[in-house]
């Protein structure tokens, strides 16, 4: 699998400041650090992408933590010891580890990510196939001389080399289903052609205005754009307008954070623990591992807080004693006990 997308690119616009946060453009801020949005991320990588745009959607003023595309990450590893996928939302203690819990977390905080949130049996299966079959076609469809000139632009040769290493070894236990170039186009061809009949009267997915469908829908296609600009002009000209339309959602206003600062808004949160059902043979607070089942299953160690049919919640103690809480979707994970 030449899981060849995730690159490092220049960090996004962002400015540094000190414990207040301040209003800016009517943007919805915190009042303090410990309530503010805090997404760890790079600027290639397409789920990063879809939560940069949910956040431009909820109209918050968010922290920007810039990782490498490829481990080690330090600052990432300080909390989450274990788990190497990208983008992580953080909200005081509590860490999202997956785009749609994230999305679900911010939609608490701001009405307007509330529109369309619940989707229909069929808006699911539309989502699930832009983000497991045609997110992985358009990798599969990339030319190789498109993905290395993407990669050495930003990486360089040294670097492109060292991403491919990494790559492969994410890949060497994937259960992905391995596609052809010729297969792959059809994959994306087909759901162009199913987005453009459902933008032939509507401006977005569900309506009158822009949901998390689209923004699922969206980010393979940017990626495919990042990979090949010339890619969206071979787009249907709705498909393109849509776009254009999300795009312009743009991505809020973002300010960068010092470790010390991301650590002090684990202290100063004062929420209660997580408590909720305890689903299957475990028990509360048993040891077990979290990990995807497709690729990059690193395993995540932590006492268990919280299973039940939409997610799983670990808490892990940190070096210099206080705890966080790691949220993992049920879908697409595997919980062991050890």
């Amino acid at each position: 699998m030449d899981c060849l997308v995730d690159c490092l690119i220049d960090s996004p616009f962002s400015v540094s400041i000190g414990q207040t946060i301040w209003k800016r453009g009517g943007l919805a801020l915190a009042k303090s650090l410990s309530q503010t949005p805090t997404l760890y991320h790079y600027l290639a990588s397409p789920y990063s992408e879809k939560l940069r745009l949910a956040l431009g959607m909820a109209g918050m003023q968010w922290g920007s933590v810039i990782v490498s595309s490829q481990p080690p990450r330090p600052i990432v590893d300080f909390f989450l010891m274990g788990y190497r996928r990208i983008p992580v939302l953080q909200l005081g203690a509590h860490f999202y580890c997956d785009s749609k819990l994230a999305f679900d977390a911010l939609a608490q905080y701001s009405d307007r990510l509330t529109w369309g949130g619940r989707l229909s049996a069929s808006q699911e299966l539309l989502r699930q196939r832009a983000e497991e079959r045609v997110f992985f076609a358009v990798i599969a469809a990339a030319s190789s001389i498109s993905v290395l000139r993407f990669l050495a632009r930003d990486l360089g040769l040294l670097g492109t080399l060292r991403f491919l290493q990494d790559r492969a070894q994410m890949m060497k236990d994937a259960t992905i289903e391995k596609m052809s170039p010729s297969t792959a186009a059809g994959v994306i061809e087909d759901f162009v052609g199913h987005l453009e009949s459902l933008l032939r009267f509507e401006d977005f997915l569900v309506g009158e205005r822009a949901s998390y469908l689209d923004l699922c829908c969206y980010h393979p296609l940017w990626m495919a754009s990042l990979i090949n600009r010339q890619a969206i002009l071979s787009l249907p000209p709705l498909v393109q307008a849509w776009m254009q339309r999300i795009a312009a959602l743009g991505h809020g206003a973002s300010i960068s954070l010092s470790q010390d600062q991301l650590h002090d808004m684990v202290i100063t949160d004062t929420a209660p623990d997580p408590v909720g059902e305890i689903s299957g043979s475990f028990a509360p607070g048993a040891l077990v591992s979290v990990a995807p089942v497709d690729y990059a299953r690193n395993r995540t160690v932590g006492h268990l807080a919280v299973m039940d049919s939409h997610q799983c919640v670990i808490k892990r103690g940190l070096q210099s004693g206080e705890a966080v809480f790691l949220h993992f979707p049920i879908a697409g994970f595997e919980v062991s006990s050890l």
